[in-house]
């Protein structure tokens, strides 16, 4: 009896376990980007789930409604579909798996570019084993970018960032709405990482202009990376 206690306690313990692995779970989106502008009508998504999963698909609602399917292979999302002009709430479901709401916005309107046009299949560009579903990259982001991109540490000092050859803490490498594919614009991109009070008074002391306008954001010959 004792025997069968002490397995049900430890059956539980395992279900229980499991359980709250699977409720952490939620979606990443990669692209496109909250409050984005489609200017085409074909829209790629790519999300990837975090956390303990058996999700095999997941299933996309439009404004409240069911549109379709799509496969997760090893716990990446990658779908293209069609959308009409207007204002969209899309919402990503799979079991065990916290939802996820994205909005955007499908018109003629210039707005979020990707990286890499969704009437391509150049996703092996950057992901060279993108055909057996493993999405891995260089340790080493520049050594990758800079197979399409032109060298961008030449200067004697060199930003913090492209010195560990890291090119995402500014620019989203699927896609985005900012110029460069920046995650953000101005200060706002700057203060993300210099968000210290003494950079905050010099940005406000030059009434909030824009940081690269006297600053290299990848590398200069001047101290403070100037121009």
């Amino acid at each position: 009896m004792r025997k069968h206690i002490i397995y049900l306690v430890i059956v539980s313990s395992v279900v229980l376990a499991a359980s709250a692995f699977a409720a952490d779970a939620r979606f990443r989106l990669l692209a496109p980007s909250e409050d984005a502008f489609l200017s085409g009508k074909e829209v790629l998504l790519i999300a990837r789930v975090e956390g303990f999963h058996e999700a095999k698909m997941v299933e996309i609602f439009d404004n409240g409604k069911t549109i379709g399917f799509a496969p997760l292979k090893r716990g990446v999302l990658f779908h293209r579909f069609e959308l009409p002009e207007g204002r969209h709430e899309l919402i990503l479901a799979a079991p065990d798996v916290k939802r996820q709401s994205l909005k955007i916005f499908r018109g003629k309107q210039e707005g979020y570019r990707y990286h890499i046009e969704t009437d391509t299949d150049s996703c092996g560009t950057c992901h060279p084993d993108v055909s057996r579903n493993i999405y891995k990259l260089s340790p080493v982001q520049s050594d990758l970018c800079e197979e399409c991109h032109d060298a961008v540490n030449t200067g004697e000092f060199i930003h913090g960032p492209v010195a560990a050859g890291s090119c995402t803490p500014c620019h989203d490498p699927h896609g985005s709405r900012n110029d460069y594919f920046l995650i953000a614009n101005g200060k706002d991109l700057c203060l993300n990482c210099h968000s210290q009070n003494l950079s905050k008074e010099h940005i406000e002391n030059r009434q909030n202009a824009d940081c690269t306008k006297c600053h290299d954001p990848h590398s200069s010959a001047k101290n403070y990376h100037l121009h």
